[in-house]
């Protein structure tokens, strides 16, 4: 699990709770099942009509991949990399075949195995860059459906509001004293569309954008590996080149080369 996920999730819900009870002894004026449905309702069907069904729901089990824990071990593919590059200059690019198959990533497997069917530096660099362009610009736009949503919310929060207010006119002459909870229950709805813009569709574009960032950049450590190892270049070399991709802290961390 994400640990900084859940911790943020939880002091969210804890300070909203505590400033909940501290401001009113009625909490459940806070509680308002049609101004939720006209938010949640609303941002999921206007999310609909905005993108194509099969985006949208792509992007929606991008919410529950939130709660995992993911760091990309950049370091590990680096060291791997100059392994296969020590490995490929003994004993030549036939022997990598049959560590192929245990590989997990599919970019480095694929990527591995143009080199062997004998693809040119020029091929290589041109069909990888192609994939990691392909896949940052996928990737990128499920975020940008979370920025939508996260655009829709207050809008639908709005919306709901009105709608209590225009229901609240209508009975004003009837019961004046009815004025004021009927007013605080339209604004829950405004309350709800700021709050699952700011809490959960706005973080979880930002988390799902520092994702791709990461990819794109381990992508990038595996292209120019595997074009180093078509240049047959030393593996010093190769270490001290992909080392540019990671923060001088984590330098030693990867080892001698």
């Amino acid at each position: 699990m994400n640990i900084a996920t859940i911790f943020g999730i939880i002091a969210g819900i804890f300070v909203l709770c505590a400033a909940t009870f501290a401001a009113t002894d009625s909490v459940q004026v806070f509680l308002n099942g049609p101004g939720l449905a006209i938010v949640l309702g609303g941002t999921i069907a206007a999310t609909f009509i905005c993108y194509p069904l099969r985006e949208v729901m792509r992007v929606m089990g991008l919410f529950v991949s939130a709660f995992r824990a993911e760091e990309l071990p950049i370091g590990d593919y680096i060291r791997d990399i100059v392994t296969i590059s020590k490995t490929v200059s003994k004993k030549g690019e036939e022997h990598l075949e049959k560590s192929l198959k245990s590989m997990e990533n599919e970019f480095l497997r694929d990527g591995l195995q143009m080199l062997l069917d004998g693809y040119s530096k020029q091929e290589l660099e041109e069909i990888l860059n192609n994939r990691i362009q392909q896949y940052h610009e996928q990737e990128s736009n499920a975020a940008g459906i979370y920025r939508t949503m996260a655009a829709l919310s207050p809008a639908f929060g709005i919306i709901g509001t009105l709608i209590g207010l225009i229901a609240m006119m209508q009975t004003m002459g009837d019961d004046i004293t009815r004025i004021g909870p009927a007013m605080a229950t339209a604004l829950t709805t405004t309350l709800y569309g700021a709050l699952f813009a700011n809490m959960i569709y706005t973080p979880i574009a930002t988390k799902v954008e520092r994702r791709v960032e990461e990819r794109t950049i381990l992508m990038c450590v595996i292209r120019d590996g595997i074009l180093f190892i078509k240049d047959k270049t030393p593996a010093p070399i190769v270490m001290d080149k992909l080392k540019g991709y990671l923060p001088p802290s984590k330098w030693s961390s990867i080892g001698a080369r």
